[in-house]
């Protein structure tokens, strides 16, 4: 029992040696003038990379597409944050926000617009935060068996859901084309009180896709269990693809996009991380 704990400390130990020798180098590093500008660069030239590959890929607007990548580098943080220090999932997400909103603020003193820099990074890294915890929260729930109630309900919903979707999929034309130039009238006035410029209309698209898709994944874990949460996600995956290669087949007034299917694929994830964590909720309390 001893070797054991002592074992466990030691790990513990270095773990935490080595997440504090790797946030001082990423602070030291950003503190550097060049860093934050070869970074961005780097990131453009790589945007320009898959945007030439066409297919509405990454057509989004570029600060959306930073923010996404500051958003994806920040969701493991909690989790690495746990490992190192061992915490509850709430407790480690404020640790890995206060190490993430610093060198976040280094980062936004480099850039030329130093306090619109700092509103857009701190957005993108509560996003990403937000998303690790739900990670981390699926990570540590049991992986319980979808229940007869849960079935019943999932069973219900979506087949509504489904109708939805495929009405919205495979409409002539967008459903939100008559309403388009209300939605732009919409963000113009959130800019102006403080969202951030790079919200346009392809952000917003993005984030309605996956949105919409958060369901799907949901549903189909509370129909097949937190085991087998991978095909909530496949399910988005597979869905997304077909409804774009009909609209590139058989509906010339609807544009076909990979950025579609990606931002559907990840909405169809959170949403079964979404299911583990409620089915997990939910065998706690049974056994409670």
């Amino acid at each position: 029992m001893t070797s054991a704990f002592r074992t466990a400390s030691a790990r513990t130990s270095f773990a935490r040696a080595v997440l504090a020798a790797g946030t001082a180098v990423l602070i030291a590093l950003a503190s550097l003038p060049w860093v934050a500008t070869a970074a961005v660069e780097v990131f453009h030239a790589v945007v320009t990379e898959l945007r030439g590959a066409g297919h509405g890929l990454l057509s989004v607007e570029d600060g959306f597409a930073t923010a996404m990548a500051v958003t994806a580098v920040t969701i493991p943080l909690p989790a690495l944050v746990a490992s190192a220090v061992p915490t509850d999932a709430r407790r480690a997400t404020g640790w890995a926000a206060l190490g993430s909103v610093v060198l976040g603020g280094l980062l936004a003193l480099r850039s030329p617009a130093p306090g619109a820099t700092w509103v857009s990074v701190v957005v993108a890294i509560l996003v990403g935060l937000a998303l690790g915890w739900l990670v981390l929260a699926a990570m540590r729930a049991p992986l319980a068996p979808a229940t007869p109630r849960s079935r019943r309900i999932a069973a219900w919903v979506i087949g509504v859901y489904g109708v939805g979707v495929l009405f919205v999929g495979f409409a002539g034309s967008p459903v939100d084309a008559g309403a388009h130039p209300l939605v732009i009238r919409a963000l113009d006035a959130s800019h102006r009180v403080g969202v951030p410029g790079w919200f346009g209309y392809g952000a917003l698209e993005f984030t309605a896709n996956a949105l919409f898709f958060l369901p799907l994944g949901l549903l189909v874990v509370l129909l097949v269990g937190a085991r087998r949460w991978w095909v909530g996600a496949a399910a988005g995956l597979v869905l997304s693809a077909c409804i774009e290669t009909g609209q590139a087949v058989f509906l010339p007034a609807r544009f076909a996009s990979l950025d579609d299917v990606l931002s559907n694929t990840s909405g169809a994830v959170i949403g079964a991380l979404v299911g583990v964590v409620v089915l997990g909720w939910g065998a706690r309390r049974r056994v409670c």
